[in-house]
């Protein structure tokens, strides 16, 4: 545990050094759907076939250009909803969940815009969250899952993006973005594992603020 405390330790210390060694020039406001699959571990064994759910995604932060505006990195503020389902014949199980997070991304600009309109660019992503608000319902009935370990505690999220911007002008773009990720839980040391599988579709609006 020491030693997975000084990696999550060494990653934000990371990240507050490229922020604060890089100029924001932009700001942001992404939201789209997340379209997640639980993959989870009991300890009964009952063999829940996990249905992918769809659920909204809010995100505000800042852009560091670096490398001549090649490399970008973004630290944004996310709400993310996390949701899913399974069922059997005798019994339907429900989960809807809402997490707050620290999204930080690095994308390298692969087709930059110096001759067409457009900018292509692909990176992975680093989120770290803890849930917020959270609800199981098992055939009617509803229960709390923020107290529950495997839902609540520090969860960190790696994932890949690619993103396409369109620039309206110079001073503002329009984008759209794909991001898959695997959301896991390092604080629950119970027998019962969750982790997420989520596909992310992202629209953004960008606006240069140098």
């Amino acid at each position: 545990m020491k030693q997975l405390s000084k990696k999550i330790k060494l990653i934000i210390s990371c990240f507050l050094f490229i922020s604060a060694s890089a100029k924001a020039q932009e700001l942001y406001f992404s939201t789209g759907l997340n379209l997640t699959t639980y993959d989870f571990k009991g300890t009964d064994n009952l063999p829940l076939e996990f249905k992918t759910k769809s659920s909204s995604f809010y995100e505000i932060g800042y852009v560091f250009k670096l490398m001549d505006n090649r490399l970008n990195y973004s630290a944004g503020l996310a709400i993310n909803g996390y949701d899913s389902s399974a069922g059997d014949s005798a019994n339907h199980y429900d989960w809807q969940t809402t997490y707050m997070g620290l999204n930080n991304q690095l994308q390298y600009v692969i087709i930059p815009s110096n001759r067409v309109p457009f900018e292509l660019s692909a990176g992975a992503q680093m989120q770290l969250m803890h849930i917020i608000n959270g609800e199981q319902k098992i055939n009617g009935e509803t229960f709390d899952l923020t107290k529950e370990k495997e839902f609540s505690g520090f969860w960190i999220q790696p994932g890949g993006i690619i993103t396409a911007k369109y620039f309206i002008s110079d001073d503002w773009q329009m984008s759209l973005g794909y991001n898959y990720s695997i959301g896991m839980n390092l604080s629950n040391s119970t027998e019962e594992k969750l982790k997420f599988n989520n596909q992310q579709i992202r629209f953004g609006i960008h606006f240069n603020i140098n």
